[in-house]
């Protein structure tokens, strides 16, 4: 089972920096792949949340989702969880 915690988009985008400097230093080819998919992951969820929270988003696409997410606990969602 997977936990997943709702971060605001600035925590995936100081993330992401983070990600970034570390790889600029980073010398073996395994680490410089993982920060570079973390900093993709952290730059896309950051994106998808920005995306989401405009005010013109398209509310027909998330409304469904926004339904499931509702009955969850509002700071965790867990993935592979079945009830």
């Amino acid at each position: 089972m997977e936990v997943l915690e709702r971060r605001s988009a600035a925590y995936h985008r100081a993330a992401a920096a983070r990600a970034r400097r570390l790889l600029a230093e980073a010398t073996t080819p395994w680490v410089k792949e993982q920060l570079a998919e973390a900093m993709e992951r952290h730059d896309h969820i950051a994106a998808e949340i920005d995306r989401a929270s405009e005010p013109n988003a398209n509310t027909a696409s998330s409304h469904g989702e926004a339904d499931v997410m509702s009955s969850e606990n509002p700071r965790t969602i867990i993935r592979g969880a079945t009830t």
